[in-house]
Order: C-alpha cells, then sequence, then structure tokens
C-alpha cells in the first residue's frame, strides 16, 4: 500500500508480486508484524506463523482487516507513534511520506528479519556506497544494522492507482553490529554538513581534509572513537 500526497492510497494489484515479497522471508512459526496492512493484500499469504500483528492506521482498513484475518491482533494507531509488540519478522509497503522515520523506528527494533516495498530512491540511498551522491547517515545506519539485499523493483503499473516513481522490495537481516552511543547523532551532525571537509566540521586539523562522504563505515566509527576519547580526556 502507498498513500500519496494527493491523499490517494496505491494498492498494490498484482497477488503474484504480493506472495513473492512475503515469500522473501521465512516467518513459519514466528511472531510478524505487519505494518501498513491495508486491506490484507500481502496478509492473505502468511500462514503457519506463530502470531501476526497487523498496524494500520486508516480505521475502515482497519475494520476490514479484523474481519478479514481474524486470527491476527489488528491496531487501528500511527506506527510511528505507537509501541510496536515484540515480533520476529517485519513486513511493510511502507508509505512514501513516512518511510524514512518508519525505517529509523525499525532500526531501532530488536527482531530477526524483514522485507519492506520502499520508494526506488530511498532503496538507492540505502544500499549507496562512499563517494556516491545518495550516501548518507540512512545508508550507514542501515548497514549497520541489517545485511541489505535488493530483491526486486516494482514498476507504477503494479499499483492503483499508479505513483509516479518505481518501487523496490528490499530484504533486511539483523546483524549483530554494536554501535557506539552517540553515534547515530554523529552522522547527523557530519551530513547535515556533507560537502564541508571534516577539519572544518569537527574544528579541527586533525581530522583532515576529506569529507563526510568519503569515509567508509569503519572509517567513521574510528573517527567518531577518536572525537569521543579526545573530549573524554578533556
Amino acid at each position: 500500500m502507498r498513500r500519496s500526497k494527493q491523499a490517494g492510497i496505491n494498492f498494490l494489484n498484482d497477488p503474484r508480486l504480493a506472495e513473492r515479497i512475503v515469500s522473501a522471508v521465512d516467518y513459519s512459526g514466528k511472531d510478524v508484524l505487519e505494518v501498513g496492512a491495508g486491506l490484507g493484500q500481502l496478509t492473505r499469504f502468511f500462514q503457519n506463523y506463530r502470531s501476526l500483528t497487523l498496524i494500520e492506521r486508516e480505521s475502515d482498513f482497519a475494520e476490514r482487516l479484523r474481519k478479514s484475518f481474524p486470527a491476527a491482533t489488528v491496531i487501528n494507531e500511527d506506527a510511528l507513534k505507537v509501541q510496536w509488540p515484540k515480533f520476529d519478522v517485519f513486513v511493510s509497503n511502507m508509505p512514501y511520506s513516512i518511510s524514512s522515520p518508519l525505517l529509523e523506528k525499525l532500526w531501532n527494533s530488536s527482531f530477526e528479519v524483514g522485507v519492506v516495498t520502499i520508494q526506488k530512491e530511498v532503496a538507492d540511498r540505502i544500499t549507496a556506497l562512499p563517494k556516491t551522491k545518495d550516501y548518507s547517515r540512512l545508508s550507514i545506519m542501515m548497514q549497520l544494522k541489517f545485511n541489505v539485499q535488493r530483491e526486486f523493483d516494482i514498476p507504477p503499473s503494479k499499483f492503483t492507482p499508479s505513483p509516479k516513481v518505481y518501487s523496490t522490495v528490499l530484504r533486511l537481516e539483523r546483524r549483530d553490529t554494536k554501535i557506539p552511543d552517540g553515534f547515530d547523532e554523529f552522522l547527523k551532525l557530519l551530513f547535515s554538513q556533507r560537502r564541508k571537509k571534516l577539519r572544518n566540521i569537527l574544528d579541527s586539523e586533525s581530522s583532515g581534509e576529506k569529507r563526510p562522504e568519503e569515509l567508509t563505515l569503519p572509517e567513521l566509527i574510528e573517527l567518531f572513537e577518536k572525537i569521543s576519547a579526545r573530549q573524554r580526556s578533556l
């Protein structure tokens, strides 16, 4: 499902693609959370799960979901505001307008694996490499938190009504990477001034001539730890 800027809602209209999305993850015997369940285009393909929770903001859709899937727990709330239950598997056709904050909430959650359908432009940012225009805080945090695999693209014609852009399905497998406290805030600082040199952003000549977008993940963590150690010694 997609919520467009014209207040329309874009439904995935190809059951084969819906089944393909769901089959990208192993949910058998596990607790599943689906965000933005809509009218159940994906939900209908879940089987043999331990529990199924559906979060849907639209009240009329939530009521239909309760009738169509009586075994599921339906939460009629805003996914960004409500507390998520414990889950092992995450599934969502993400509304374009909230994909970034929804992904941020996701990377702060504890679970095993997920599959998300998002705007192709956002998928490009998530999978971007250093020294490219799409490399960003989103790229770094998602790649630190997950093994990200691009599954397939979906053309606009597969949604009703058709959006103006392609969508991309990503599989996200949770990584056990330990991220230092404060690292995300550090990234926000760096990438808010991504075209400046590090020595200017951090007011430190020893930080060097590179720009934030030129650093690899290990280099960014190393820089953060060096800056943190320097601050502790003051």
